[in-house]
């Protein structure tokens, strides 16, 4: 099945008929703009994490953080009490190499080393500490968000309040492929009729970074004046068209 990574990095032609405006200019200028740089945040515990000494594993230190944080969440505990869980650490990392099944080893064994497993605890805390910034009431880990055509069901990274989050734990800037993806997200959680999000961003633990923004408001700057409806009923239709031919190795 295509996932919702493959369709915002290809089917430019799709992309550059419903988003024109949506060019390396504008991502350039959002992430000049909309950038928020939490540890800014008085009296913030909130601190970037650099790549440390020995750590090779990046995707599977990241994804091993979001779910230490997740099971932290869903467990009311801090992640300096989860640390202490073995049991729950375990799960956190099966729930990690399920999603990268590249690293399952089939036998429980942990292939991060030391120092990989230490910064991952590290990146888990962040999370902490951002919805801390929040003051939300309602939070969500891994949300799940109806598929449509030949798009399977997905699961979102962060919902916070009436903001969706995409985790974005990487060393670079915010590129169009990830803007493209969020919106796939939240036009499938508008062909619900369920209007759940008013906004949403990205959060990166590893940078200390946020965005956050209207969807409408981007939506009339990237598509040229459509609205919020408008363009996610090009989304929907475009994953229900049977014509898409499906070119890219998956």
């Amino acid at each position: 099945m295509i996932s919702e990574k493959n369709i915002a990095s290809e089917f430019k032609g799709f992309w550059s008929e419903s988003l024109p405006l949506l060019t390396p200019s504008f991502v350039r200028v959002f992430n000049e703009v909309s950038l928020i740089d939490l540890t800014e945040y008085h009296q913030t515990k909130i601190r970037r994490v650099p790549i440390g000494p020995q750590v090779e594993k990046h995707d599977l230190v990241a994804e091993f953080a979001f779910q230490l944080a997740m099971r932290a969440h869903e467990k009311s505990l801090w992640i300096d009490e989860l640390k202490l869980d073995k049991s729950n650490v375990e799960a956190a990392y099966i729930g990690a190499t399920s999603f990268l099944k590249k690293y399952e080893a089939g036998n429980g064994v942990i292939v991060l080393n030391e120092n990989e497993v230490e910064e991952s605890f590290t990146l888990a805390e962040q999370y902490d500490y951002f919805i801390e910034t929040r003051k939300a009431d309602d939070i969500e880990f891994s949300p799940q968000v109806a598929g449509a055509g030949f798009l399977g069901l997905c699961k979102a990274d962060l919902s916070i309040d009436e903001t969706l989050y995409e985790v974005k734990t990487v060393s670079r800037n915010i590129a169009g492929k990830d803007i493209k993806q969020l919106l796939i997200y939240l036009a499938l959680q508008h062909s619900t009729g369920r209007q759940r999000w008013k906004y949403a961003g990205f959060y990166n633990p590893r940078k200390a970074q946020c965005y956050r923004f209207s969807i409408d408001h981007l939506i009339y700057r990237t598509s040229g004046g459509k609205s919020t409806s408008e363009l996610f009923s090009d989304v929907i239709d475009f994953l229900g068209s049977r014509g898409v031919e499906l070119d890219t190795a998956f």
